[in-house]
């Protein structure tokens, strides 16, 4: 009788245990959706946004990758915070910028006002892009890792997708309706307030915690998503490299010992090679990249929409297989993917489209109808494989890599190259695509892959089936 009420309450905790991990990720990943849908919402507002503050591709450039300036910001600074602060508290005031940066960027009067909106709103994404991953890494258990941080991902592209479905919904419903940018923009101000109220009852990090010394609130953190067994375990784990932390040099000190130059590097390294595919390009970009083809804006616009909805299926793909492939497999086969994709992008700009004159200005027009959607066709193929197999390995391994005592600075840093390549790629993008073409600006793209994978094969590593502090110790060795 005894051993079955002993089972009984094994089973009751496992059940309550499990129900806290998801509810902590569903909450804190409200950070991830917020993301997604500041990203993705530009990519429609800017067809009408144009007729209201008279844009050029360069202003157009900047405007998109003025979001990404600030979060190159963000993320350093926010991941700082998160060492210093505390995983929860950073994503309160998270909350707070993305609220009143979605209806500043709403309000915006003229060309400067929307820069400095949108730098605000990037200071929020940035800091929720370092903090969201980190936060639910040193929640879940090891074995559970890799599907819950991946969740963000989800949410990510989620979020993104309900920017493209709301802007096709808004100019096919109002397609007269005078500044429904505005409204667009607006909208994102909605899961910010969500995110606050959610993280108002959520638990802090139990690693922050013992960094603080406050090992009784860890230890009851821990209980609520671990089984009883493993809590002391994993408590005297993270004691021994607080300890080792502690017995060692400063921070700056830290920073200029090798195996930790070596993983700011992989992490730099594991962000540019996710950049120089161009998908931010092809997610910002996507409804412009479409209209130039010949499709009308409210076409281009809900074109769009199959972009996200694809994104999310291929990410729900990646969280199905990313505990069955080792991270470094899944990153390489994407990559090689993603790089024969963009070269055939490359080659049906060059094959199907052709270049004629009006009224003195050059156009871009298909050799056969129906040459718009081939474009459409390869830009969801190039997402099948960016967000099912790139992206859920991407975000993982950077909350993992990082040993404890610099772990929030550490993706701070990864997410600042994020932001800072995403700041250059996405401000010529719009330039290279005007004087260039199609053809030649995704060729450029194929060719950079092309580099990377060479870099990748020779120094990616694998981190599958290991608790975070066994990764540090294996990159401390």
């Amino acid at each position: 009788m005894e051993e079955k009420l002993a089972r009984q309450n094994i089973a009751t905790h496992d059940q309550s245990s499990g129900k806290n991990i998801k509810r902590i990720t569903l909450v804190s990943t409200i950070g991830g959706l917020c993301f997604g849908y500041d990203t993705g919402v530009i990519s429609g507002a800017l067809l009408f946004m144009n007729r209201d503050l008279g844009l050029s591709p360069a202003a157009e450039g900047f405007i998109t990758s003025s979001l990404l300036f600030g979060a190159a910001f963000g993320s350093l600074f926010g991941g700082m915070l998160s060492d210093r602060q505390g995983r929860r508290k950073n994503l309160l005031w998270v909350a707070i910028i993305f609220i009143f940066g979605a209806l500043a960027t709403a309000v915006a009067w003229d060309v400067p006002s929307m820069l400095a909106a949108r730098f605000i709103l990037g200071l929020a994404v940035g800091c929720a892009s370092v903090t969201v991953p980190v936060y639910i890494a040193e929640l879940a258990p090891a074995n559970q890792r890799e599907r819950l941080v991946t969740v963000n991902e989800l949410m990510i592209v989620t979020g993104q997708f309900l920017a493209y479905s709301v802007n096709a919904g808004i100019v096919n419903a109002y397609p007269e309706l005078s500044h429904n940018w505005r409204i667009m923009l607006a909208i994102p101000a909605i899961p910010g307030v969500l995110l606050w109220f959610g993280m108002m009852i959520m638990p802090e990090s139990p690693r922050f915690f013992l960094q603080r010394g406050k090992e009784k609130e860890a230890r009851r953190v821990l209980s609520s998503v671990r089984q009883p067994e493993e809590v002391e375990k994993e408590i005297a784990d993270i004691r021994q490299i607080i300890a080792l932390d502690a017995s060692g040099p400063s921070i700056r000190e830290e920073l200029s010992k090798k195996w930790v130059i070596k993983l700011i590097l992989i992490g730099l390294m594991i962000v540019l090679a996710t950049r120089v595919t161009g998908v931010n390009t092809i997610m910002y970009y996507a409804p412009s990249v479409l209209k130039s083809t010949g499709l009308g804006d409210a076409a281009a616009v809900t074109a769009a929409v199959a972009n996200g909805l694809i994104s999310i299926i291929a990410t729900v793909l990646g969280m199905a297989i990313i505990g069955k492939i080792p991270r470094r497999k899944m990153f390489l086969s994407g990559q090689i993917a993603v790089t024969l994709v963009l070269v055939m992008i490359g080659l049906a700009f060059k094959l199907c489209f052709h270049y004629e004159d009006h009224n003195g200005v050059s156009v871009l027009q298909g050799n056969f109808a129906g040459a718009s959607y081939i474009i459409l066709a390869l830009m969801s193929l190039f997402l099948v494989f960016m967000q099912g197999w790139i992206a859920p390995v991407f975000w993982l391994m950077l909350s993992e890599i990082y040993p404890l005592r610099i772990r929030g600075l550490g993706m701070g840093i990864a997410v600042f190259g994020l932001f800072g390549f995403d700041f250059i790629i996405q401000s010529l993008f719009p330039i290279m695509l005007n004087a260039w073409g199609g053809g030649s600006t995704f060729g450029v793209f194929a060719l950079c892959n092309v580099v990377m994978l060479v870099l990748l094969f020779k120094y990616l590593p694998e981190t599958r089936g290991l608790s975070l502090e066994e990764i540090e110790k294996r990159f401390r060795e």
